[in-house]
């Protein structure tokens, strides 16, 4: 005799499908037992429009698990991407200031174009003027269409200065991913285990909203750089035509692939054709000291995005860096922390 759990299920031989697909009443099939033990409930089908690009004279090359449907650095021919996606703006797009947004044009704060020159040309390079930096001053200041030594007449450094640092009278500037302000409370542990850890709230933590960051730098101009899709960078041995990988940027490992493909399989919001891609962060802090003396001093937070190639964020004026919080400096400890710490 056979075991019961070795019987086989023989699959039927008329349509299982209890609807009548004529229209005519009632389907008269017999009913049969356990019909979901022998039905395909659902299939999933994913299908992987990999790219293999062909390899340079050093034996480069890449591999795309998905095909891109952007390639910034001009790779890939245009014929081989995906036309699935609109592609990023035109680069020769420029973004015009929106007065809704609070943020006033020159010469504001100051009263005239001539006073602001003179006080942004004061205010940048080095504070003993070279002779080049001079010759600037006569061609873009002096030699400006809109320069009127008139407009000299009672002007006085100090009171500019003070109404550059006042705004003008008009109240805070509002940008528009504007800063943001609050408490930061942290867990202290102590000594003892059997104790439990202890809260220290530390007011004053000014910061931008990341998801308004992430939004603002990818409408940039310099997002028309960015690797929005991940590829395997691969090495080709010329003797015998092995491979292998090459590590090289943040979006040619295997931690962004693999998170990339994560990514694909989530659903897709209903109707939006748009491709699904990662932002890499990366962040950075340390002290910046704001007098000569070294007595005055911040800790800003700064944010660069791994999308960008290592060659192009790591330039001194690639603009790749992002501001986008401070950490308050706590002076001493309150007196509950102090008899923890001794």
């Amino acid at each position: 005799m056979v075991p019961k759990s070795l019987v086989d299920f023989l699959p039927a031989n008329k349509d299982t499908n209890l609807s009548d697909s004529s229209g005519h009443g009632p389907s008269t099939l017999p009913e049969i037992d356990n019909p979901q033990q022998h039905r395909i409930q659902r299939v999933l089908l994913t299908l992987h429009n990999s790219l293999q690009t062909a390899f340079t004279a050093i034996g480069l090359g890449r591999k795309y698990p998905r095909r891109p449907s952007f390639e910034p650095d001009k790779f890939i021919p245009s014929s081989l991407l995906a036309t699935m996606c609109p592609t990023i703006a035109n680069e020769h797009n420029t973004q015009e200031l929106d007065p809704s947004h609070g943020v006033s044009g020159p010469p504001y704060p100051f009263a005239n174009m001539t006073i602001y020159r003179l006080i942004m040309w004061m205010n940048s390079g080095s504070h003993h003027k070279s002779e080049a930096e001079v010759s600037c001053l006569v061609k873009d200041v002096v030699q400006a269409e809109d320069f009127n030594p008139k407009d000299l007449d009672g002007f006085s450094v100090r009171r500019s200065l003070c109404a550059l640092d006042d705004n003008g009278g008009k109240g805070t500037i509002t940008f528009p991913d504007d800063w943001r302000e609050t408490d930061i409370t942290i867990e202290i542990p102590v000594r003892s285990k059997e104790d439990s850890s202890r809260s220290f709230t530390i007011p004053g933590f000014h910061y931008r909203p990341l998801v308004a960051v992430i939004r603002s730098v990818f409408a940039d101009i310099q997002a028309s750089a960015y690797h929005q899709f991940p590829f395997q960078r691969v090495w080709k041995y010329p003797l015998d035509g092995h491979q292998e990988c090459v590590f090289d940027e943040l979006y040619t490992s295997d931690s962004w692939l693999d998170a990339q493909d994560d990514l694909h399989r989530q659903p897709r919001e209903p109707g939006c054709s748009l491709d699904h891609v990662i932002a890499g962060l990366m962040f950075f802090s340390d002290a910046t000291h704001l007098a000569t003396f070294r007595m005055a001093k911040v800790w800003p937070l700064y944010l660069y995005f791994g999308n960008l190639t290592k060659y192009t964020r790591s330039a001194p004026k690639s603009g790749a860096c992002h501001l986008v919080g401070f950490f308050p400096s706590v002076g001493e400890l309150p007196p509950a922390l102090l008899s923890l710490s001794h």
